[in-house]
């Protein structure tokens, strides 16, 4: 008498491939969405005297966390120390 096999062939891996996807990325989005509000929570506990010695002002305090502070903050940057013509 045959046993019977159950294999899933490729076609059928695909949409759980896709659902497994989308699962991930609403996922890692989520913990992203609550890592940042918690960091704005933290930075709205602060006073404004330490928030400015961090170089953030309160009304900025969003705009820093979801948009990266603007264009007039000067960013970390890794590779400072091999640059030439450095001080």
């Amino acid at each position: 008498m045959a046993c019977a096999q159950f294999t899933t062939t490729p076609a059928r891996r695909q949409p759980i491939m896709a659902v497994r996807a989308i699962a991930g990325r609403w996922w890692r989005a989520y913990w992203n969405w609550r890592a940042r509000e918690a960091t704005i929570l933290v930075l709205r506990s602060l006073d404004r005297r330490t928030l400015r010695d961090i170089g953030i002002d309160p009304s900025e305090i969003h705009s820093c966390v979801y948009g990266g502070c603007g264009d007039r903050r000067r960013r970390y940057d890794a590779a400072w120390p091999w640059r030439s013509g450095g001080a």
